[in-house]
């Protein structure tokens, strides 16, 4: 290597290593000062990359753990009201039971449907105090109107008359409730019988045929109730006349298996005593009830982001379009049907409108074009006009919350209206809730509401029979409801439970990659310290190196 002054190599090497050594001594202490590997993107571009991708996922994780959080108080909110409701309708239930006692005065027994009528007030107020953050979590509604809307929770599906048949299926009455004659006054006493049937028996039993038979004065009815075979036997007594003038002597056959009653009237004008097996004999005689009546109704109508406005359903072969303005626009959408199994509920969507369907079959299955036919045949009664369904609002009943990190995972919430009302601000959308306070409130004959002090005890009775329907009824609902309100918590906590243990392992690989490992950096702080003093004192050698061309110049 040539001596030179103006270039000197060594300090040129040394001032490199120095500025080097500072470099990494400068990236040491940023790292062991903010506790990052990565400060900056030229640190690691891919690392940081892939940890802000891990961030992302992290936060959105973090945030659905708190969205559940409020979605499980959401939850306990509800079913702390609904308990509330629950304790008001058992003890309605006592009230029914309690209008049974004889020993009561028509004056005390208004007593008992004054506390009904209050108690089912406060059921309509405290499903109206129920709310969180300003949502109604039990007075929702579907935003339905159903003052001007064909379509709406509660209506029922493929109603047609009622048929009592002999064995050939000639048809010896007609009429859910009425009377039709089963003994035609061929029997030597000249008697007549007739049946008639509980309004109950309907939903669970519609479309299906019983049997009648008798063995002595017993008489044994058969069929499937709730998709299970039962049998039922009970005994008719004998009827004694105590007139010459036409008499009719009644008794009721209580078949409670069943939920249905035969009401048995015995009309002669003799002093004779007519058997009780003659009579089981007459009934028998005409073998078979065949009850094609309500097979199935709207359950619910559940709404989502929709908007307010008017939307036709018309339909073919199973297939239902509904039709409408959304967002200015003329939009379609049709959705095929399925049939819906006994006993049981499906829900049909029509997510371009946000609505969806509930349909309740009863007793038997509901076939597709039958639902379809049937939403059609609300309107008008003709098959051909179209079913009108009317939103007042755009309110939602379906909450959802993310559940992930991304938006496709999330959890639905139902919200409720288990008001007891059929209009007005107590309005509610669940057909055994409403029953309940029809029972309580309206002013028909059979219901408790019309009853005053002059009424006779049959008429009271069967007042707080039909209450005693609907409340135990309504029980089922709000315990069905509670139930899934509180399966939804026990998934919420799953979820969470998940969803922390996924943020954890999130944050240990984003740490690993953005995190200083403090052993490793201060090793390398040293390092750079030493480095950085061993280049500071090869630099001063190097800068007196020129100074050897001082001796050659003498």
């Amino acid at each position: 290597m040539s001596t030179v002054i103006n270039t000197n190599m060594a300090s040129l090497f040394a001032q490199n290593s120095l500025a080097n050594a500072q470099n990494n001594l400068a990236t040491s202490v940023q790292r062991l000062s903010s506790g990052l590997r990565i400060n900056s993107a030229k640190d690691d571009a891919a690392g940081l990359a892939i940890s802000q991708s891990m961030q992302s996922q992290i936060n959105g994780t973090n945030q659905s753990i708190r969205n559940l959080s409020d979605a499980t108080n959401l939850l306990q909110t509800a079913d702390t009201s609904l308990a509330t409701i629950q304790d008001m309708l058992l003890r309605l239930k006592q009230l029914a039971v309690q209008g049974y006692d004889g020993s009561l005065s028509a004056t005390q027994k208004l007593d008992i449907v004054n506390e009904m009528k209050d108690l089912n007030d406060e059921i309509n107020s405290t499903a109206k105090r129920t709310s969180f953050n300003g949502i109604n979590l039990l007075s929702s509604g579907s935003g339905v109107d159903t003052v001007n809307s064909d379509l709406y929770a509660g209506q029922e599906l493929v109603t047609t008359a009622v048929a009592i048949t002999d064995g050939s299926g000639t048809s010896v009455g007609v009429g859910l409730g009425t009377s039709g004659t089963i003994n035609d006054g061929a029997g030597d006493d000249g008697s007549t019988y007739a049946l008639t049937i509980d309004t109950d028996f309907k939903k669970r039993m519609a479309g299906l045929t019983y049997t009648l038979s008798s063995a002595g004065n017993q008489v044994t009815l058969t069929g499937t109730l709730d998709g299970q075979a039962v049998s039922q036997t009970v005994s008719v007594a004998s009827v004694v006349g105590t007139s010459t003038a036409s008499t009719t002597y009644n008794q009721t056959l209580d078949f409670s298996s069943f939920g249905a009653q035969i009401v048995l009237g015995s009309t002669f004008a003799t002093t004779a005593t007519i058997t009780g097996e003659s009579i089981s004999t007459a009934i028998a005689s005409k073998a078979t009830i065949a009850l094609t009546g309500v097979t199935g109704q709207i359950s619910d109508i559940k709404l989502t982001g929709v908007q307010s406005g008017s939307y036709t359903l018309t339909q073919t072969s199973g297939t239902l379009t509904m039709s409408g303005t959304l967002n200015g626009s003329a939009t379609t959408q049709s959705v095929a049907f399925s049939t819906v199994s006994a006993n049981t509920t499906s829900t049909f969507s029509f997510d371009t409108f946000g609505v969806k369907f509930d349909i309740a079959a009863y007793a038997q299955d509901l076939g597709a074009s039958t639902i379809t036919g049937g939403l059609v045949l609300l309107n008008e009664g003709t098959q051909t006009t179209a079913g009108i369904l009317v939103l007042s609002n755009g309110q939602n009943s379906d909450l959802q919350f993310q559940s992930g990190a991304t938006s496709e995972a999330y959890i639905g919430i139902q919200t409720l209206n288990v008001m007891t009302g059929s209009s007005g601000t107590n309005a509610g959308t669940s057909s055994a809730m409403k029953a309940v306070g029809t029972v309580i409130t309206d002013t028909d004959s059979s219901y408790l509401g019309a009853l005053n002090s002059s009424d006779d005890i049959s008429t009271w009775q069967s007042a707080f029979q039909a209450a005693e329907t609907a409340i135990d009824t309504a029980l089922d609902y709000i315990s069905t409801e509670r139930g899934v309100y509180g399966s939804q918590m026990n998934r919420l906590s799953y979820v969470s439970t998940n969803l922390t243990a996924q943020s954890t392992n999130l944050q240990n690989s984003r740490s690993s990659i953005i995190d200083t490992d403090f052993a490793a950096e201060t090793a390398k702080l040293t390092k750079g310290q030493i480095m950085q003093q061993a280049a500071t004192a090869m630099l001063a050698q190097a800068n007196q190196m020129p100074n050897v061309i001082l001796s050659l110049l003498k």
